[in-house]
């Protein structure tokens, strides 16, 4: 009778019935609040440093500010800043990057937010040009012009990187104006370089001093010079 079906039915059963199920721990609520703790510990200490390196290789001066005046500006010592960054070069790449991804989230917000392709057009450049009238990031934007931070080994190509990435926010603007008729004969892609380089030229003209004028001033001149009026048939 081993071999009939019946027997066999009776072997898959007993094969399929589930075992005792092993109990599952509970996550320690404590070390979950440690390990909150200590990331909101290695956070604060990566932003201190990084502040302490804007403030001063943001100074502009000729020499390079060596890496224990970062450690007794941000008070941490060098076991604490080895242990976020490699490198006095590594620190301003990431200083460069976070910089970079702020920015491009506050233009995505700004041309998300706006109604059409011609009002997220002027949103972004409105937002880029923002920074030289606001102290802290016109100050740590100043950062990566010092001849200090040219000397960084890589930096260039972060910077091209970077400007590529809002750009193409800028061809997507661009892109939406021409669909929906705010600005029907747009060339976004040569339109984009053209803007882009208008709006970095003034920021570092700002940031060297040569701009003092009204942050509302300068935007209704660039807008003017990139951005027509909205067709008649595409105002509301």
């Amino acid at each position: 009778m081993n071999g009939s079906p019946g027997a066999t039915v009776l072997r898959d059963g007993a094969a399929d019935r589930p075992g005792p199920v092993s109990a599952v721990p509970s996550p320690d609520p404590r070390a979950q609040v440690t390990d909150r703790a200590q990331a909101a510990q290695s956070d604060h200490e990566r932003r201190v440093i990084m502040r302490a390196a804007h403030r001063l290789i943001g100074r502009g001066g000729r020499g390079t500010t060596p890496i224990e005046d970062i450690l007794r500006a941000a008070g941490v010592n060098r076991r604490i800043f080895y242990r976020h960054f490699p490198s006095k070069d590594a620190l301003i790449l990431a200083m460069q990057q976070d910089a970079a991804n702020l920015v491009e989230g506050a233009l995505l917000a700004a041309v998300t937010a706006a109604d059409d392709g011609r009002a997220a057009v002027i949103a972004w450049i409105g937002e880029l040009l923002l920074i030289g009238w606001d102290p802290r990031a016109a100050r740590e934007g100043w950062t990566f012009l010092t001849p200090e931070a040219g000397l960084v080994d890589g930096l260039s190509e972060a910077l091209e990187d970077t400007y590529d990435r809002h750009r193409r926010i800028l061809v997507d603007a661009l892109a939406r104006a021409r669909a929906d008729g705010t600005m029907p004969v747009a060339e976004p892609e040569r339109e984009a370089f053209a803007i882009q380089a208008v709006v970095l030229r003034c920021l570092e003209r700002r940031a060297r001093g040569r701009i003092d004028r009204p942050y509302a001033a300068v935007l209704d001149e660039i807008t003017a010079q990139f951005v027509p009026p909205a067709p008649t048939s595409a105002r509301r």
